[in-house]
């Protein structure tokens, strides 16, 4: 089977974690089927190179009239497993829909390449209905070829869609040949829109995250995400700071960057917590892992999330997670691998205490709990039967 990926957004160098869950997911496609061919089709989604700014529109004309300063590349991660990147240039929505022409335009070039390259794609799969399912959609149009959109939006629709979502988000939806969903809460929520969606989890590599050695010494909490609003670290931050006033011996490392890093960085001083908690930054996958392997406790404050991988990640390395109570988040953490409190920064202190002082959760059970429900193997025989429904 060849598959044809389009990622509405994608990991770049000055990006390195952003979308990076879509380029391991195809990844893992084309290892656990090597006789199919994945095909990954980017044009720049976060490559600031190609951003042309609003308030800069003299520079982005005579930007936009230059050649891109990227040119195409393919990039083969295995024999059957290749990125394809043409360029194309990024503005905002308010402004001949952000280009979205000269993106499809630089998609049917990756598109054709592929096609060069393996042979026609049986199917289009989509991660997020816009860009990538407007995209998925022209390409279906233009070629006859089936396409699948996996929304991952959080919250649905994002703040940014809600006055253009009847053009831009849920026409992909409604004419896509199957949509899926990340979470039954998302599903539900697609539904008041009446679109029909099918659940599939996320997958990551469960070979390459797997438990360590028992932890011993301080106990140690670990926070992985952006920086930013939705992630609500300063609720966790409080909640830290009352474990703290009690005497318990911890400490917190939080792996992540974005626009609120200097605010919390702050919030931390005032808190008197700088010997208690440390940022890691950018990390990569090696450094994720090791990150998670010397935790005792993932923790995760969210005001909205669908399916976070890093949750996934914590799990398949059999630590536990608490987790305030978004939508969709007993569907992920329940049992022996954790458990959602009311989202309270005093409740979570009290819990973290609890578990420093006495942990009963067991690795090998949380582990057992990631392979049960959220098995890579599993995911990728339901994506499976999922491409062969479309097709029949």
């Amino acid at each position: 089977m060849n598959v044809f990926v389009i990622p509405s957004w994608y990991p770049s160098e000055q990006y390195p974690s952003t979308g990076i869950f879509f380029r391991e997911q195809s990844h893992l496609l084309a290892t656990h089927r090597p006789n199919w061919n994945v095909g990954i089709s980017l044009w720049g989604s976060h490559e600031p190179k190609l951003w042309l700014k609003a308030y800069a529109p003299l520079g982005g004309f005579i930007k936009y009239n230059s050649k891109p300063p990227i040119r195409k590349y393919e990039i083969q991660l295995e024999y059957n497993c290749v990125e394809f990147f043409t360029p194309a240039f990024t503005w905002t929505r308010k402004f001949r829909n952000g280009n979205i022409r000269g993106i499809i335009a630089a998609n049917r070039q990756n598109f054709e390449r592929f096609t060069t390259h393996f042979g026609r794609p049986d199917v289009i799969h989509a991660h997020v209905s816009y860009p990538a399912g407007a995209i998925a959609r022209a390409l279906s149009e233009a070629y006859q070829v089936p396409y699948v959109i996996t929304e991952h939006m959080s919250p649905f629709p994002m703040a940014s869609f809600k006055k253009d979502i009847q053009k831009t988000v849920l026409p992909p939806l409604r004419a896509a040949g199957q949509v899926l969903a990340v979470s039954q809460a998302l599903i539900k929520r697609l539904s008041e829109f009446g679109v029909r969606a099918d659940r599939i989890s996320n997958f990551l590599d469960d070979r390459f995250f797997t438990p360590g050695s028992a932890q011993t010494g301080r106990f140690t909490l670990v926070a992985v995400g952006r920086l930013e609003a939705q992630k609500n670290y300063e609720a966790l931050l409080e909640s830290i700071a009352h474990v703290q006033k009690t005497g318990v011996d911890f400490a917190l490392k939080v792996i992540g960057t974005g626009s609120r890093e200097k605010h919390l960085r702050n919030q931390c001083s005032q808190l008197h917590l700088d010997g208690n908690v440390e940022w890691l930054g950018e990390c990569n996958q090696n450094e994720v892992r090791q990150a998670l392997r010397s935790a005792n406790l993932m923790v995760n404050t969210s005001r909205h999330e669908n399916q976070p991988v890093a949750i996934l990640e914590a799990m398949a390395c059999g630590v536990p997670v608490l987790t305030f109570d978004w939508d969709g988040a007993d569907e992920l953490v329940f049992g022996d691998a954790g458990e959602v409190l009311p989202s309270d920064p005093i409740l979570l202190a009290e819990k973290v205490k609890s578990l420093a002082q006495k942990n009963p959760y067991d690795p090998q059970k949380v582990r057992a709990t990631f392979e049960d429900h959220f098995g890579t193997v599993a995911q990728v025989q339901k994506l499976e039967q999922y491409y062969q429904r479309l097709l029949e």
